[in-house]
């Protein structure tokens, strides 16, 4: 049976639900209007970071330390706290959003239900993650998580899936398969593990780039039917 390591954002927990809701709070807080304009100023700041990070140009603690103060700043904001301090504050409100995305559950509760093994492979922060994990109620279906900032390295690194597999008994002797949503960090760091992999398209994106999927999926219980594809 193929062991499956899953995405967290947007692939088992709703993100993009949390972030709005985060969001909204945070400019609440500091008095910025709440508007798709604004919204998306913010998106285009976070984005590029988080494009740069990725690529490594840049680390972790420098995306989060000045991904609001960029954002700010385009926004004509002020703020009377450090980078840091703004992100801790979203971050809170960002580990409050743990809804699940459509039908995550029943597919977790048939995997379950035929001992498969699983195990999360997320991006992120602990502070934020595992709350949203353990509060959305998925967390007992998995051997282990792995969150990126833990084990500090980050999807689509090959580290990252070394640390993996070397945290995972007699790991050598199986066959895996990544289930995500994003071509760059879920699929492109299947590739450089060198296991199989399955894009979660549910908004029917177009594939752009030479990152190609084995396996594209509108609906997360058609892995039901992908466990030992070949």
């Amino acid at each position: 049976m193929t062991v499956l390591l899953f995405d967290i954002d947007n692939t088992l927990l709703d993100f993009d639900k949390a972030e709005y809701n985060a969001l909204g709070k945070l400019f609440a807080s500091y008095h910025i209007t709440d508007t798709q304009e604004n919204r998306s100023i913010y998106s285009q700041v976070n984005k590029g970071l988080w494009r740069r990070h990725e690529a490594e140009e840049i680390s972790r603690q420098e995306l989060l330390s000045t991904r609001f103060i960029k954002a700010f700043e385009a926004l004509g904001a002020s703020a009377d706290k450090d980078g840091y301090s703004i992100d801790l504050e979203y971050e809170h409100f960002l580990s409050q959003g743990h809804e699940l995305m459509g039908h995550a559950s029943e597919l977790l509760t048939a995997l379950s239900s035929q001992h498969q093994e699983m195990y999360i492979v997320s991006n992120g922060t602990s502070r934020v993650s595992r709350p949203r994990i353990v509060e959305s109620g998925i967390s007992s279906y998995f051997q282990e998580i792995f969150i990126s900032e833990e084990v500090g390295a980050h999807k689509p690194a090959k580290a990252f899936f070394d640390y993996v597999f070397g945290h995972i008994d007699h790991a050598n002797e199986k066959e895996f398969a990544i289930v995500g949503d994003s071509l760059t960090t879920d699929i492109q760091g299947g590739k450089n593990a060198g296991i199989k992999t399955i894009w979660y398209n549910p908004k029917h994106l177009q594939m752009n780039g030479s990152v190609i999927p084995d396996v594209q999926i509108e609906d997360l219980l058609e892995i039901t039917q992908l466990i030992n594809y070949k």
